[in-house]
């Protein structure tokens, strides 16, 4: 399985402090099934979270050597959540922000109360210059959960969808939960992804569970494209 949204670059943002937990978050991925993963690290505008390319790919070739060393063998790629802004386009160019592996798709994050005016559009102008917008997390935005009618402008759009697996859980309150589920049924998900922090997130306890809800409300075909074979389009930056 590929993990396209992670937060284990330590010592930039809200996830993994130092590399020892890295690398327990990683190991802890591993034994879930995945064997890559692509490093997202939040990028905000105005806050710290601001750490560009250059550094972001020091710290991932030391966390890399790290799990040489603790002999565990797995992709690690570099990528962000991306806060959206106006800046993106210039801070793509200026090596601030970095695309999934490289790749031509954007994990864009909107506000999770606010609704942000002109997001669409924003969303739309940044398609036009060549990028694929995966809307991380939309179960988790409050103006998704009062008007899941809204979901379709975005679809229509052509903008791809990322749920977090823990939404299942609970873990973000009722109203995402039951979106997420909603969402799921529906097969409204390009993938879905772990969104995760820390290595004592319960996540790594209710995996398994989870999977089975999954594939219950939907088939094993569809959680193969959600963990896999869409992630891999991500990877090897292939077209939908």
């Amino acid at each position: 399985m590929i993990d396209i949204h992670s937060h284990i670059l330590y010592g930039i943002d809200d996830g993994a402090p130092d590399i020892d937990e890295s690398i327990a978050i990683i190991k802890n991925l591993q034994k879930l099934g995945f064997d890559k993963i692509i490093a997202t690290p939040h990028y905000i505008e105005n806050t710290e979270y601001i750490t560009g390319n250059k550094k972001k790919k020091e710290i991932l070739n030391k966390l890399k050597k790290g799990l040489q060393i603790s002999e565990i063998e797995i992709d690690i790629y570099l990528g962000n959540e991306i806060y959206l802004s106006e800046e993106i386009l210039k801070k793509i160019e200026g090596k601030q922000i970095s695309p999934l592996n490289g790749s031509s798709y954007l994990l864009i994050e909107l506000p999770l109360v606010e609704r942000y005016k002109h997001a669409l559009d924003m969303l739309t102008n940044i398609q036009c210059k060549g990028y694929k917008i995966i809307l991380a997390h939309p179960e988790r935005y409050y103006i998704f959960q009062e008007n899941p009618e809204l979901i379709e402008e975005y679809l229509d759009a052509g903008i791809l969808l990322q749920g977090n697996i823990s939404s299942l859980d609970g873990r973000y309150g009722r109203k995402a939960k039951k979106l997420c589920k909603k969402l799921l049924k529906e097969r409204k998900y390009f993938a879905l992804a772990s969104d995760t922090h820390r290595s004592n997130s319960k996540l790594f306890t209710n995996f398994e569970k989870l999977k089975k809800k999954i594939i219950k409300w939907t088939d094993e075909s569809y959680f193969k494209k959600l963990f896999l074979d869409n992630p891999m389009k991500i990877v090897e930056n292939k077209k939908i």
